[in-house]
């Protein structure tokens, strides 16, 4: 306890002092008193370490390391000030450990928390306006935050509905409408085209089986970007012939005598057909389309792309045959169910 060593060296203080008292009338010689004076000295060196730890042990926490500095310091203090050093530690190290307490009393300030100039937008668990009403308001809002945040809007919707809104936004007036818009096209064109570079870069290196799932992913990765509309004019007719060539590879075929290959992915061919429809192959794309209804894909989702190249041919008559042939419901409000409901009057 600090309390009892302390006492130690008080009663080693004491009789320091009385020895030294008594040395001091032992006689005129100066031998006499020396005894009385080295014992007075020994006991001084002993009341100075019990009172070093006494002191040292309660200190602080963080002041008792390193304990030899520590108790060096303390003890160094008051061996060389024998009285004067016991009484400035004593009061300095009390007030250190009071005067936190006492000023936390006094320093310390209650504020009040201020109110916020505006309250915390609502976060709506769908969003509140749909695609339609998304490209009215870039189009028509006279606010430009209005049209600002209907861009942010679409990083809820597909990047085929949004592609329309960021085509009209990049003709905005505004610099940061314009600049928004463009940012998340571009950012959506860059995380297709990185994924694409990156199968590019693993193609040699693999196997048969994994070249022939590289090529329909790279061709399925460059089909999304021209089915999104990121990529426009001659940029639009290099992924057109990347797509191709890699779904060729893929299946197997020849790029001149697609209907002679062997049916084995009619998914594959399906996607093969819509991109030889986009590239105006249109008896190529046909055929692509028969060798996908062949395989066992449903007839109801390739007659929608009978009709087209239908149209395209200018056999109006088979154009109509197919759209009546079409079951599958459609959304009201789409395309296909405008386009549908047209030829079917």
């Amino acid at each position: 306890m600090p309390g009892l060593v302390m006492l130690w060296g008080l009663v080693a203080e004491v009789l320091a002092g009385v020895l030294l008292w008594l040395s001091e009338g032992a006689g005129e010689e100066a031998w006499a008193g020396a005894p009385g004076v080295f014992g007075a000295i020994i006991l001084h060196t002993l009341s100075s370490y019990f009172f070093a730890q006494g002191f040292w042990r309660i200190l602080p926490p963080r002041y008792k390391l390193p304990t030899s500095r520590s108790l060096g310091f303390l003890f160094s203090v008051i061996w060389i000030l024998p009285v004067l050093g016991v009484l400035g530690i004593l009061w300095s190290v009390t007030a250190a450990l009071k005067r936190p307490r006492n000023r936390s009393l006094k320093d310390v300030q209650t504020i009040a928390l201020p109110e916020l100039p505006f309250s915390p937008p609502f976060i709506f668990p769908t969003p509140p306006y749909s695609e339609g009403a998304l490209r009215q308001i870039v189009h028509f809002a006279e606010r430009p935050l209005k049209r600002l945040k209907a861009v942010m809007a679409t990083r809820s919707i597909p990047a085929v509905a949004a592609m329309p809104i960021w085509s009209k936004a990049t003709r905005d007036p505004v610099d940061d409408v314009r600049l928004l818009a463009y940012a998340m096209k571009d950012d959506n064109e860059k995380s297709l085209t990185d994924r694409i570079l990156v199968l590019a870069e693993a193609l040699p290196g693999g196997g048969p089986h994994m070249q022939t799932v590289y090529h329909k992913t790279i061709a399925a990765l460059c089909w999304e970007l021209l089915y999104h509309r990121l990529v426009q004019g001659a940029l639009r007719q290099h992924w057109i012939q990347m797509a191709r060539r890699h779904m060729e590879a893929s299946l197997r075929v020849s790029s001149t005598e697609p209907d002679t290959a062997e049916i084995e992915d009619p998914d594959a061919w399906l996607l093969y057909g819509r991109i030889l429809l986009e590239s105006q192959e249109l008896d190529k794309a046909k055929a692509a389309f028969g060798n996908a209804r062949a395989g066992g894909i449903d007839e109801q989702k390739i007659l929608p792309w009978l009709a087209e190249i239908a149209f395209e041919q200018g056999c109006y008559g088979q154009v109509k045959h197919y759209l009546s042939m079409l079951s599958r419901t459609c959304e009201k409000g789409k395309e296909l169910a405008l386009v549908k409901e047209w030829w079917n009057k």
